[in-house]
């Protein structure tokens, strides 16, 4: 299945490809995993759960949501239908061109509740 990266330590958003869970972690380098929210498109976005406590890069995106997500970010598709995965509704030139940056854990806690 297509699914988009972002990772925020490469400064990199791209086409990715997910087979099962365990591509998750491996994408997302972390053995805990949650959703993170969803797109306007219905996509799941996929983060390491312990995140706020592990990472140190940030990936701010207001269009998607109001605070920064720590470490890498994953957009797979859901089916609606069954709760399935599939192909990712967005692609990585979709994102890219979406309002973002790349944030430090420094830049983040001068916005604020992050801290």
């Amino acid at each position: 299945m297509k699914a988009v990266l972002v990772d925020p330590y490469l400064e990199t958003i791209k086409n990715v490809e997910v087979e099962d869970w365990r591509d998750i972690q491996k994408h997302l380098q972390c053995s805990i995993f949650g959703s993170g929210g969803y797109d306007e498109g219905g996509d799941a976005i996929y983060v390491n759960d312990e995140g706020l406590f592990e990472e140190d890069a940030f990936w701010y995106c207001p269009d998607v949501y109001p605070y920064p997500y720590a470490g890498r970010v994953l957009f797979l598709g859901i089916n609606p239908a069954n709760g399935e995965s599939q192909d990712a509704w967005l692609d990585d030139v979709d994102v890219r061109d979406m309002d973002y940056k790349f944030m430090t854990r420094e830049e983040v806690s001068v916005m604020g509740d992050l801290g």
